[in-house]
């Protein structure tokens, strides 16, 4: 399976959080004490002004202007980590169905929005799924979570981390319909719920507890099956729960630190289910302001979630890009994705 186009929004607000812990009922102390172990100074946050519809609208629009004269998806997917009624303007994605010429062929739609962060690389394996069975052709996956009609103390999870707004789309084809050297070879999924977890944001601070002291052995085991190399330099492209949490992997396993990216999780804390991709978009874009002309180096993006869920894939330049010394990406038609 290939990714074709991959298109981010990340919002301009921010949120300090000291102000978020405050609001928690922590006090200034705890809030620094839990910058300088977490790593996490800030969160990205969505404009009242702005509503879901407006967001998505951003991705759908991104998403076209990669996709130039390939075929319109007749697939859509829904991933939210965060599940929610849709706000007072009503069902979001029915309204894009309607108003977005991309989404005129859509013949149908699924929604993932289980509570937990692992589940945009779950929508990767659905879209296998459909296209392998001949159900689809085409998939656009549509992902995102955002606060603002919540408390600033529900984007606090003590002992663990600060949740951010963030938005991603994806498109998703066959192999065989896609040139040799365009997008990214979509390669193996791994995908394990551990359910001695089950209990979900639900559990006791001493299942709590448990769940985090946990997360390295979760990660461990959902690299070893996709084949992780150790030894080599390729890069993992994690969710952006806290910064103790992957130094203490790194400590565990005696992976090399800066084989992870974690550029994005002092600035936006953490993006529910987007983290990986927003992350695979950054890895992108630091080649072009690098002027990296080599082949693209494998990426395995991870994400784990609350109750238990586990899920990665790994991600490689497509077909004739791999021994190429360049490669398009997400080009078509003259318009580049990043």
């Amino acid at each position: 399976m290939r990714l074709t186009a991959l298109a981010t929004y990340i919002p301009e607000g921010r949120i300090d959080a000291e102000e978020i812990i405050r609001d928690a009922g922590g006090s200034p102390s705890e809030a620094r004490v839990f910058e300088r172990l977490f790593g996490l100074a800030q969160v990205s946050r969505c404009s009242t002004k702005e509503t879901r519809y407006d967001q998505f609208a951003r991705i759908l629009e991104e998403l076209q202007a990669q996709s130039g004269d390939a075929p319109l998806p007749d697939t859509l997917i829904h991933v939210r980590g965060l599940p929610m009624r849709d706000g007072p303007s009503g069902a979001v994605l029915p309204r894009l169905r309607q108003e977005f010429g991309f989404l005129a062929e859509v013949q149908q739609k699924f929604d993932l929005d289980q509570t937990n962060c692992a589940g945009l690389i779950w929508a990767l394996e659905l879209a296998r799924t459909l296209i392998r069975a001949g159900r689809a052709r085409v998939v656009a996956v549509v992902a995102g979570d955002g606060h603002e009609r919540l408390r600033l103390a529900d984007r606090y999870v003590p002992g663990s981390t600060l949740m951010g707004d963030a938005f991603c789309g994806l498109l998703l084809m066959r192999e065989t319909d896609v040139a040799a050297d365009v997008g990214l070879h979509v390669g193996d999924i791994s995908l394990t719920c551990h359910p001695r977890f089950s209990f979900g944001y639900k559990g006791t601070t001493a299942q709590m507890g448990t769940f985090y002291a946990a997360h390295g052995q979760i990660v461990s085991k959902t690299l070893q099956d996709l084949g992780f190399d150790w030894d080599c330099g390729s890069t993992l492209l994690p969710h952006n729960v806290n910064r103790l949490a992957w130094h203490s992997f790194c400590a565990e396993t005696g992976l090399a630190s800066d084989r992870i990216r974690l550029g994005l999780l002092p600035d936006i804390g953490h993006c529910y289910t987007v983290d990986p991709f927003l992350l695979l978009k950054q890895e992108l874009e630091d080649r072009i302001c690098s002027r990296d002309s080599g082949p693209f180096t494998p990426v395995t993006l991870l994400s784990v979630g609350m109750g238990g869920y586990a899920a990665g894939c790994q991600i490689s330049a497509a077909g004739a890009a791999v021994s190429s010394s360049h490669s398009t990406y997400f080009q078509r038609s003259g318009t580049h994705a990043l």
